[in-house]
């Protein structure tokens, strides 16, 4: 498969979903399974339906004692994109915790863990059909607040983010055309309380 998510949970690594027709997902293709693996040779299924949508090109985190799944889900033939969230606490159970955040509907986004917060970054949609050039950060999943900087990165989807030195990276995507451009955001000691 492809375009499932992966995360490191408990000691585990885990893939979320995905589809098995490369980019032409359909319901046979689409998946909402959940595997999990302590080596990467011995894979044990946690589910066969977790409850949210089948879908692909979504992102995962974990935060706290709870992992999460939101976004994402079909390109081509029959388009659809979530901004739906969920979590679990052991990969088998999963509760929605928001049926539309507030950031619009998307696939081939990115997402990292900073300063205790989930965030959504850039992505691509096709009601409208545009890339997104937008952060969004939650510490539940559920609240959900837009991060302004006075000066951003071109609108993009694809883009490879990562956390370093308690730095938060954006590195290249689709940004129409292809970029090799690399983007830093560096929050304030005080963070958030320095964004209300």
């Amino acid at each position: 498969r492809l375009a499932a998510a992966l995360v490191e949970f408990k000691g585990r690594m885990w893939m979320l979903g995905g589809t098995e027709n490369y980019y032409f997902g359909d319901s046979k293709s689409l998946k909402n399974d959940v595997w999990s693996s302590a080596d990467g040779k011995r894979w044990t299924r946690a589910t066969d339906n977790a409850g949210w949508a089948p879908r692909a090109y979504h992102q995962a985190a974990v935060l706290g004692d709870r992992m999460f799944v939101f976004g994402g889900g079909n390109y081509v033939p029959e388009y659809k994109a979530h901004n739906d969230v969920w979590s679990t606490t052991d990969g088998t159970h999963w509760k929605r915790v928001s049926d539309k955040a507030p950031w619009h509907p998307r696939l081939w986004f990115s997402s990292v863990v900073y300063r205790g917060h989930m965030w959504v970054l850039g992505g691509w949609s096709n009601t409208p059909s545009k890339n997104w050039g937008d952060a969004w950060y939650s510490r539940d999943g559920k609240t959900w607040t837009e991060y302004k900087a006075k000066t951003t990165w071109k609108e993009r989807h694809e883009l490879s983010a990562y956390v370093m030195r308690d730095t938060l990276w954006i590195a290249g995507g689709h940004a129409k055309p292809l970029s090799s451009e690399v983007w830093s955001l560096t929050l304030p000691k005080n963070w958030p309380g320095s964004q209300k």
